[in-house]
């Protein structure tokens, strides 16, 4: 059985409508299910307790209790059991038993399974329908975000400056610096994770002084960006810029190796 034919079954599962062989497919499944189905699955469950809750709530009116119990004090006999007398065609009275309704528990039960499994089938589209709305207003946001970082590089304005790797080799950075707002956007990738009592160290550097930029750390991925104004003594004579391996918490000025190095 795959995962759509278990998904297809969820609703009538969770109610309880699907034959014992079936259901043991099913939960068999389940078991070797990756944490994701089994959350899924888990959700028709927890729509389908909630199901008695939104059923409306009929009263019993007073009266009836009280009609009942005067019937019993009086021994009528029950609906069911009461004889009517009727007459033939030549006026001889023949004794009549009503017969009890038939009962069709199973088209009843089979219609009430179709029914809860229409609910839940509803309620699963919609939050379907939700998730996938909210996946695509993101996708949007991400695409909006993309166009203004292309209309950004196609800016009179925008300089890329490219970052090699000094000690790895394997790491390259990209900054992007926005000259009208004077602006870096930093774009690190492959640069290994510091050790616990180092941290990386982005500085400015100009004729006269290296001028501190930021401490950061890169994650296990080697990825990381940073958002950064330019201070106007860097723009002073900015004639290049680096990443060096700082003691925890940074340096006044560069003491460590350099693991990335661009000229500007």
């Amino acid at each position: 059985m795959t995962w759509d034919e278990v998904k297809e079954l969820g609703p009538l599962y969770a109610i309880g409508a699907l034959d014992q062989e079936t259901a043991r497919t099913v939960e068999t499944f389940l078991r070797d299910a990756t944490p994701a189905q089994q959350s899924e699955f888990a959700q028709w469950q927890e729509i389908a307790a909630l199901l008695p809750s939104s059923l409306p709530q009929t009263e019993v009116p007073a009266r009836l209790k009280t009609d009942l119990m005067q019937r019993i004090a009086n021994g009528e006999p029950k609906v069911s059991e009461r004889k009517v007398t009727t007459y033939s065609s030549t006026g001889k009275a023949l004794p009549f038993q009503s017969q009890p309704k038939t009962r069709r528990p199973v088209q009843r039960w089979l219609l009430m399974a179709a029914t809860i499994a229409l609910a839940l089938s509803s309620g699963y589209l919609a939050w379907q329908n939700y998730k996938i709305t909210e996946q695509l207003s993101d996708s949007n946001f991400k695409l909006d975000k993309l166009q203004q970082q292309f209309e950004a590089f196609l800016s009179p304005s925008t300089r890329v400056i490219s970052m090699s790797g000094v000690e790895t080799p394997q790491a390259h950075a990209k900054v992007v610096w926005n000259t009208d707002t004077q602006t870096w956007e930093v774009h690190i990738k492959n640069l290994p994770a510091p050790p616990s009592d180092k941290d990386y160290q982005l500085w400015y550097v100009t004729a006269d002084a290296k001028i501190n930029a930021a401490v950061f750390r890169t994650g296990e991925n080697g990825r990381l960006e940073l958002k950064l104004n330019v201070p106007p003594e860097a723009l002073n004579g900015l004639a290049a810029t680096a990443v060096t391996l700082e003691p925890k918490g940074g340096s006044p000025q560069p003491t460590g190796k350099f693991y990335l190095m661009a000229k500007i």
